[in-house]
């Protein structure tokens, strides 16, 4: 009977033992688990330690995703301000070639002016001089005429009053040329040429270059005179000076037409034809171009 007793116990606590797993004690996956060994509350921990660290992933690969876009717009906005840099670097380099090219203009305007002042000043010598002996010749001719009826001037003594004269009124002339601006020169020589009144074009053309105003430029038209007046050789000489300073001119086709025909009236038939092949490769529509090809046919 006391056998039987213990047996009963034991199976009893066994069945108290047990009677707690029936009710969920043990269960990991229990949202309040209880009843947990050492080992099951070490792996428990675990668990809590790796969903806290897949949250933590997931919110830094969010975070990642943000600076990831944030940093594509931010590429976009600096490739754009790079392009707007690159713009502004070739505005700055093309303003600062304009600046130079006005300071050269500048420099170029202030030597002509300082010309111009200079002639002035000569002029205003010159022409206080010529005053005076205008005014002596006057004189002189005034006494010579109130005496022509009392006594005889000789032919010889008259011309040579005529000669000074001529002489004082050309000077006139000439400081009345040089007062003159260099674009109004310019344009009263292209007048000249125009009515053919070569050699007063030619003065004023002459004077623009010592003054070195437009220099090719007034070297065509001297060459053109020279090409009218059939001296070839002179009109070479300042076509070649003329495209040597200035070869992109609205005249040019005219230079290289007028320069072969020059050769050609000079034998140099070889000469003639490098400046025709230039015309018609170089200015092929024309009408100078169009001119040589009748010639050749």
């Amino acid at each position: 009977m006391k056998k039987l007793l213990i047996v009963w116990l034991v199976a009893f606590s066994s069945l108290l033992a047990i009677e707690p797993s029936v009710y969920g004690a043990g269960n990991l996956d229990s949202e309040s688990p209880y009843g947990l060994t050492s080992a099951e509350r070490n792996i428990l921990k675990n668990r809590q330690n790796i969903d806290k660290l897949t949250k933590r992933v997931a919110s830094i690969k969010l975070e990642l995703n943000r600076i990831k876009e944030s940093l594509e717009g931010l590429s976009s906005v600096t490739e754009g301000y790079a392009n707007k840099i690159a713009r502004l670097d070739k505005k700055i380099l093309s303003i600062l070639d304009e600046k130079e090219k006005s300071v050269q203009e500048i420099n170029q305007l202030r030597v002509e002016i300082e010309n111009i002042k200079q002639f002035i000043d000569e002029n205003r010598k010159l022409q206080d001089t010529n005053q005076e002996k205008i005014k002596v010749v006057l004189e002189e001719l005034g006494s010579i005429i109130d005496s022509i009826n009392n006594s005889y001037v000789s032919k010889d003594r008259f011309e040579v009053l005529e000669k000074k004269v001529e002489s004082i009124l050309k000077n006139q002339k000439k400081v009345a040329k040089i007062s003159k601006s260099s674009a109004d020169l310019l344009k009263e020589g292209v007048r000249l040429f125009k009515k053919r009144e070569y050699l007063k074009a030619k003065e004023n053309f002459t004077e623009l270059i010592k003054r070195n105003y437009k220099p090719a430029r007034s070297n065509f038209y001297l060459g053109e005179i020279a090409y009218f007046q059939k001296s070839y050789k002179e009109a070479i000489k300042h076509y070649k000076k003329s495209i040597s300073i200035y070869d992109k001119a609205e005249y040019i086709p005219t230079l290289l037409y007028h320069t072969g025909i020059s050769f050609s009236k000079l034998n140099n038939s070889k000469q003639a034809k490098q400046f025709f092949d230039a015309l018609k490769q170089g200015y092929p529509n024309s009408k100078e171009a169009k001119s040589l090809t009748q010639i050749i046919q």
